[in-house]
């Protein structure tokens, strides 16, 4: 008598024949009868036989690495206890009605599972979202003493010139007589500059140039047609 391959014996345990796997596969029944002789001639090879295999084993619902092993064994001369797994995995003799119990233990363990997830998941949402207000509460309560402090955070030198009635030329160096600007200042224009110790200015034509330094208004910079020379520090300005 010829020895049944374990494809033969998982497909005719789940009671379908050849012709319907055939069907819900797409895989031609000469390629599934020549896969149940544990030979893989018309499918090209165990790497195509490893796929059909796989696909086969999802429709009759049982291991298919186990199939997928029983064919390699096959192929390279080694069959051992591969009847003996699948009698151990019930593939072989297990009722029907087993197969639909497996499922649904399976199904309940699924549900389960996803249930736990879903706990674990509104668990931390609920942390993150504590853990946001509370950030926010403290953000929020912050802001009145960051505000207060503006003035003094952002620290350095802050001169603001305009030009209130006519243009101006101005040059302006920092400590190290390094450039920060040179040019004119026209009628209407503002022009911000800051630097973290001092402002050396010189200003052209000063009575038209409005002056404030950190927050301050200082007035004009001099008079009309006269060049000022003005050193504009953290404790305020001085005519240099």
């Amino acid at each position: 008598m010829v020895e049944k391959s374990a494809l033969t014996i998982a497909r005719e345990a789940s009671g379908m024949s050849i012709e319907k796997i055939s069907d819900k596969t797409n895989i031609r029944i000469a390629v599934i009868e020549d896969l149940e002789k544990n030979s893989v001639e018309i499918c090209g090879g165990i790497a195509y036989a490893r796929g059909h295999i796989r696909s086969i084993a999802k429709v009759i619902k049982v291991d298919a690495d186990l199939l997928v092993a029983a064919i390699e064994s096959a192929q390279s001369g080694d069959k051992k206890l591969i009847i003996e797994q699948l009698a151990e995995n019930n593939v072989a003799d297990r009722p029907k009605e087993k197969k639909r119990i497996r499922f649904k233990t399976l199904a309940s363990i699924s549900a389960t599972t996803l249930t736990l997830g879903f706990v674990a998941q509104i668990a931390i949402n609920n942390a993150l979202n504590v853990n946001e207000s509370i950030v926010v509460a403290s953000e929020s309560n912050k802001k009145p003493s960051t505000d207060e402090s503006l003035t003094t955070s952002t620290g350095g030198v802050n001169l603001v010139l305009t030009a209130v009635n006519g243009k101006s030329w101005v040059g302006l160096t920092n400590a190290r007589g390094e450039e920060i600007f040179n040019g004119q200042i026209l009628t209407g224009q503002t022009q911000t500059f800051s630097d973290p110790e001092l402002i050396k200015a010189v200003i052209g034509n000063a009575g038209v140039v409005k002056v404030e330094l950190n927050g301050s208004d200082l007035g004009l910079a001099g008079v009309s047609g006269e060049v000022a020379r003005i050193d504009f520090g953290l404790n305020g300005s001085t005519q240099s």
